[in-house]
């Protein structure tokens, strides 16, 4: 005779009270922490010893699974690198856009911009490595998303030049696109010298000199 106390059993082809859309939510929290930690790791390795230098062995290894699971979650080393620059380009310009929405006023708007990116890599001490990695991003998709990071960048500080501009003055959208694309490409320079250089001078020091060097050359802007 059964036991009233059996827990009831579901119906084939019900899912259970704790799953969604019959993947129990467990399982996708499991899932979503291993690639978190995958993801830790391969930007870890990657910008330690570039891409070449990097083996999805490692990676496992790192992570305490097996290589077969990391293939599984991303297919290939490339598809792993990818997923690793898809996420400090999300986060990076996430940052950068926060503190210059945050500021009090388009002037500080741009210092806020210039040390957020700087911390940013002072926080994600391989992350900068990872997205210059020579080695991986002559060609290719590994390339393509990288300039997409660089051409959000850009878009972020002309942002910042147009509203450094008087409302009512005409803007020269050429000339706008001329200053972004300098202040972008003195970024990239400033931090690849700072990496080599300890870390220094300071993110607050970086973004002063350069807010004041741009300003400089707004005012031929505004004329």
């Amino acid at each position: 005779m059964t036991s009233t106390t059996d827990s009831p059993v579901p119906a084939t082809g019900t899912a259970a009270p704790d799953a969604v859309g019959g993947v129990p939510v467990k399982r996708r929290r499991d899932r979503a922490a291993r690639e978190r930690e995958i993801l830790d790791a391969a930007e870890r390795i990657f910008g330690e010893r570039g891409y070449q230098g990097t083996s999805m062995d490692d990676i496992a290894a790192a992570v305490g699974v097996s290589k077969p699971l990391v293939y599984q979650y991303y297919g290939s080393k490339d598809g792993l690198f990818l997923a690793c620059l898809s996420r400090l380009r999300a986060q990076l310009l996430d940052t950068v856009s926060d503190a210059v929405l945050a500021a009090a006023d388009p002037e500080q708007a741009m210092y806020a911009g210039f040390v957020a990116w700087f911390t940013f890599l002072d926080e994600h001490p391989s992350a900068w490595s990872v997205m210059v990695d020579e080695g991986m991003l002559a060609a290719g998709p590994a390339a393509q998303a990288a300039d997409e990071v660089r051409a959000e960048f850009v878009a972020l500080i002309a942002m910042m030049v147009r509203l450094n501009l008087p409302a009512d003055h005409p803007h020269d959208e050429e000339e706008i696109q001329i200053v972004a694309q300098s202040v972008s490409g003195a970024t990239e320079r400033l931090a690849i010298w700072r990496t080599r250089n300890g870390g220094t001078p300071t993110p607050e020091k970086l973004a002063a000199t350069l807010q004041r060097l741009l300003w400089r050359g707004l005012d031929s802007l505004r004329g």
